[in-house]
């Protein structure tokens, strides 16, 4: 309900001037309870725009600081949306030379044979032209000037484009890197874990042997090794997938960054209070509202210039230069000519092409007005549900690591007491299976936790202002 009442404000502030061809852009509107009884204003200085630009070094991890900067240079989607800047930038250049004149260099020779056979018959005469013709279309009613503010707009949304592919880079960097260093994490659990229980194993094995223990007793610790050691290969195998995924992001060849991470390191943490605090301030700069805004204001210059083509065309055109008969006197003096024409052409009968062609427009422009609206509600969604996940996920991994805490006491209770005669095996035996859950939930919790705030980053344009070590075309 609250996403709906900030959707029915937005609508309320485009009103009227959105449907008509003078669309100007009026920015979301955001959720109440994000203003915290603060104004726009005073939120807006309360973010730190170099924390969005880097928000990735908040994890203070030089390694993905490293794969960062190798992902911004050489990522191929970077580079793809480049091009695109690069082609918008040309359709607009191209459409802004429609509103000067046309100026050509013209050569031509003819021969006329019996040109005007019911004036002058039997006529035979060569003709020789050399000159500069000119031709300018007044925009008395604004048709080139709507599709040059159409232009320029596509030119706008191609470079939120661009930002729009930095902020999924580097999200995508750090949390392939956080699955990468989870998945590292879980192997060391695991094998500590494996270690432990071939120990007791051993342990078991060997009483058993003795006749003090049971055969029961070594089937279950055998048991117990086996599973663990069987989660080995998957885990493996996905962090080979997740490193072969950082080397894509980062436009290497597989293997390039084998031994960049081979080392061990922990899973990236990073407190998320200060961005949580002010999501207002920083949801009305995503790239892709601003995506869809520009399509919008595109699509209502180009509503703009269909309608002018109601209105009449007026032009200009001139001839200047060398008419002649004889190639030989062609450049001498009286054979200069020159000559000056206007024309107005006003539609009449075009059997609804015209008519179509604004119904065109209109509904292109009611597709873009749609597609914000939709743009709008994904974003307010998308940055609720990350918050909400990344604080609840918090709370799950406190809890989590107290009962860590709680559960490696609880095995070494286990071991005193099993010497002493207290307890059976299988006491020690589940206290270890229940230590090896625990510590990979919270191992995956702390993951999940930095991944959720990275998809909090992502939800509010964090990274769209990066700074990628690539040689940008002006």
């Amino acid at each position: 309900m609250k996403a709906l009442g900030v959707l029915l404000f937005i609508l309320g502030n485009l009103g009227g001037c959105m449907l008509g061809p003078d669309y100007r852009e009026t920015p979301p509107a955001v959720p109440a309870h994000w203003q915290a009884g603060q104004d726009a204003s005073a939120e807006l200085k309360a973010v730190d725009p170099q924390m969005l630009k880097d928000w990735w070094k908040s994890f203070d991890d030089t390694g993905l600081d490293r794969l960062m900067k190798q992902a911004l240079a050489g990522n191929l989607d970077l580079k793809i949306a480049l091009t695109r800047i690069d082609q918008a930038r040309a359709e607009r250049s191209g459409t802004r030379a429609e509103l000067f004149p046309k100026v050509n260099l013209g050569i031509g020779a003819a021969r006329y044979e019996n040109p005007l056979p019911g004036l002058v018959p039997g006529t035979r005469f060569n003709f020789f032209q050399l000159g500069f013709d000119t031709l300018w279309e007044i925009d008395l009613f604004g048709r080139q000037r709507r599709r040059l503010e159409a232009a320029s707009a596509d030119l706008d949304a191609a470079d939120e484009q661009y930002r729009f592919a930095l902020v999924t880079l580097t999200a995508e960097v750090a949390r392939s890197y956080i699955e990468y260093r989870n998945l590292q994490n879980q192997q060391i659990i695991t094998r500590a874990n494996l270690t432990a229980q071939q120990q007791i194993l051993s342990l078991t094995e060997t009483l058993f042997r003795e006749g003090v223990g049971t055969r029961f007793e070594v089937v279950r610790a055998r048991a117990l090794t086996e599973t663990t050691t069987a989660q080995l290969p998957a885990l493996e195998a996905r962090q080979t997938g997740a490193l072969r995924q950082l080397e894509v992001l980062a436009g290497s060849q597989p293997g390039t960054l084998d031994a960049e991470l081979n080392d061990l390191g922990t899973v990236p943490m990073a407190p998320g209070k200060a961005i949580l605090a002010t999501p207002a301030a920083t949801i009305r700069h995503r790239p892709d509202l601003r995506i869809a805004e520009r399509k919008l204001a595109a699509a209502t210059a180009l509503q703009g210039s269909a309608i002018a083509e109601l209105f009449p065309k007026i032009s200009l055109s001139a001839f200047f230069g060398f008419r002649n008969t004889d190639l030989d006197a062609l450049f001498k003096s009286a054979a200069f000519s020159y000559s000056t024409a206007a024309n107005l052409v006003q539609p009449l009968l075009n059997f609804g092409r015209i008519q179509a062609g604004i119904d065109l427009a209109e509904a292109k422009q009611q597709e873009a007005y749609l597609a914000y609206e939709k743009a709008v509600l994904e974003a307010l969604q998308e940055t609720e549900t990350a918050m909400t996940r990344y604080l609840n996920e918090e709370i799950r991994r406190q809890t989590l690591s107290r009962a860590v805490v709680d559960l490696r006491e609880a095995v070494r209770l286990s071991q005193l007491r099993f010497h002493e005669g207290a307890v059976s095996f299988l006491d020690v035996l589940d206290a270890q299976r229940a230590q090896y859950v625990g510590e990979i939930e919270l191992a995956r919790s702390e993951a999940e936790a930095s991944t959720n705030l990275i998809a909090v980053y992502k939800a509010l344009g964090g990274g769209a202002n990066a700074e990628p070590q690539l040689s940008q075309r002006e």
